[in-house]
């Protein structure tokens, strides 16, 4: 190359660099277009928009926290409830309190699940007697009551409940029917009745006790009167087991301190000594009440026993001998009540399973009887005697309502025994392949109409469902006005009437009979009774009795020989609580 060449170039090179300088130090124009505008591109909407957001956000966190410290704040709230009640509970568990509900002292712990009540009944009779001056020739009957006084009752005892479901009774009866302690002597060779013993004849005259005889209590009422174990945990249902007083009959089922007369009617009575029911019996039973079972306002109730003997006694106990068992039942609705006014029915049947051995396995014995509506004398002027038996049975209707200061109450039974043949001969009568073949099935029957009426305007209270007969059924009238001589009030007043009808005859006309068994004279009794009752409050009662007895009873020769008029004037002042 030459030097001109070579300076060519290099002058070439040098105006392409400076143009290349020249381009990058020029600014680089872009095209025109319109900018492009953002939603709220204005900083003051922006600003307050962000504060906007920020505040609703603030609150929402507030209202959240809020909550939680006042669920917390209720949470902490009722722990502490929970905790104060459970130091309450604690600190009052074993804390007792006394009441008094109606002049009864009741002891219960702070949780009121053990109670304990003490119970009181007190009832002191007197009877005067006035009977006819003359009798039919032959007569054997009673012919001079004693008149006198008698601790009908005196009972004593606690009844309560145990861990709510569980509850208990035990009473104690240091009265009785003294006047009926018919005593008999019993000796290894020699066998004598005191004369006026149950069963005994016109010839019975010794007065005392053979020399080495061991004398044996007749009817007096035992000590154990009650010695209950109820279990109610069941709604509508209870369970009882001990030493029972089974609720049965219409005045069976009604407390002795609530009756309107000084004794129950003959049928209740005998229902009670021969059927199972009644008092100190040994027994369990198991009953459902409930209200408004049918419809509004009634009241059904069902109840069924297994009963033995009573407690003062120990026949069956021995040897050769089986205690008496019986079966029983009852069913009782109300059909209506307002409130103060009711109206009831009910029905009642028991049967006899075994009627147990006479002591060292004599033979079975029924015998229907009964005082004439009071227990100061222990006579009976009515009594089948001894009836070879060993089962029988019986059935009873009843009624009872009240209408306001009104009452009036009723019921019919029928008693049947299954009589066995005995000596009776085989030849004339084939049935009787033994002597302890049922032969026939002497039947006898009773009823009563009772009413009251409250003078002064108060109302018999109905107990719609009981756990037995000691708050069952129609009860004694509450005085608005207890009695007060300082107060000007003179408590409740009941005038009652009553009329019994008790018929222990069977075929009295063949009483002489050799081809048969021979007829039974047990006896007809009337009893047509007047009352006047003051309650003078809920605890003290005096009661005043008139009752116009009349008894027809003889032999198949004299129908009437031992029949008679009498007057019996019983008056009985009572405490119970």
């Amino acid at each position: 190359m030459t030097k001109g060449q070579k300076q060519f170039w290099l002058a070439g090179a040098a105006l392409l660099a400076l143009s290349a300088s020249a381009n990058a130090a020029a600014p680089v124009k872009k095209p025109a277009t319109k900018p492009v505008q953002l939603a709220q591109s204005s900083p003051d909407k922006t600003a307050q928009n962000s504060s906007a957001g920020a505040s609703s956000a603030n609150s929402d966190l507030e209202a959240r926290v809020q909550a939680l410290e006042d669920a917390l704040a209720a949470r902490d709230e009722r722990a502490q409830n929970d905790r104060t009640r459970l130091s309450t509970l604690e600190q009052t568990y074993a804390t007792q309190a006394w009441t008094f509900d109606n002049g009864r002292p009741v002891l219960a712990t702070g949780d009121g699940r053990f109670t304990m009540a003490v119970r009181l009944r007190f009832q002191s009779d007197f009877a005067s007697f006035s009977q006819d001056d003359t009798h039919p020739a032959g007569f054997a009957g009673p012919a001079d009551l004693s008149t006198g006084m008698v601790i009908r009752r005196a009972y004593f005892g606690v009844e309560g409940k145990v861990y709510s479901d569980f509850g208990y009774e035990f009473r104690l009866n240091l009265g009785g029917s003294n006047g009926g302690l018919n005593a008999t002597c019993t000796n290894p060779s020699v066998t004598t009745t005191i004369a006026g013993a149950p069963g005994a004849t016109a010839t019975s005259t010794a007065t005392g006790c053979a020399i080495g005889s061991i004398p044996t209590a007749g009817e007096g009422d035992p000590l154990l009167n009650k010695a209950v174990i109820s279990y109610t945990g069941i709604p509508f249902w209870h369970l009882n087991v001990g030493v029972i007083e089974p609720a049965f009959m219409f005045e069976g089922t009604t407390s002795s301190g609530q009756l309107i007369f000084l004794e129950r009617p003959e049928i209740d009575n005998i229902a009670a000594d021969l059927f199972g029911a009644g008092d100190s019996r040994r027994g369990i039973e198991l009953g459902w009440a409930k209200s408004d079972t049918l419809w509004a306002g009634d009241n059904l109730a069902i109840t069924g026993i297994f009963s033995g003997g009573k407690t003062g006694s120990a026949a069956g106990h021995g040897n050769g001998g089986d205690e008496p068992a019986q079966v029983l039942g009852r069913v009782s609705e109300r059909l209506w009540t307002n409130g103060l006014s009711n109206i009831s029915i009910g029905a009642s049947a028991a049967s006899i399973l075994y009627s147990g051995n006479a002591a060292g396995g004599g033979s079975q014995t029924i015998n229907l009887q009964d005082r004439p509506q009071i227990r100061v004398d222990g006579t009976r002027l009515i009594s089948t005697g001894g009836i070879a038996a060993k089962t029988g049975d019986m059935w009873a209707v009843d009624f009872g309502g009240n209408l306001n200061s009104l009452f009036i109450g009723g019921e019919y039974a029928q008693f049947t025994v299954d009589r066995q043949c005995g000596t009776l001969s085989a030849t004339l009568n084939p049935q009787c392949t033994s002597s302890t073949a049922v032969f026939d099935h002497p039947t006898f029957s009773g009823w009563y109409l009772e009413g009251s009426w409250l003078i002064t305007g108060e109302t018999k209270a109905y107990t719609a469902s009981a756990l037995n007969n000691e708050t069952g059924g129609f009860q004694a009238p509450i005085p608005s006005r207890p009695f007060s001589i300082y107060g000007g009030s003179w408590g409740a007043w009941e005038l009652a009437v009553r009329y019994a009808n008790t018929n222990l005859n069977w075929h009295p006309t063949q009483a002489a009979s050799t081809t048969q068994l021979a007829g039974i004279l047990g006896g007809e009794q009337h009893v047509l009774s007047v009352a006047l009752n003051w309650y003078l409050n809920r605890n003290v009662r005096l009661m005043i009795d008139d009752s116009f007895v009349t008894v027809k009873k003889g032999t198949a020769a004299i129908p009437n020989r031992d029949g008679q008029d009498l007057n019996i004037l019983g008056v009985r002042l009572q405490f119970a609580n």
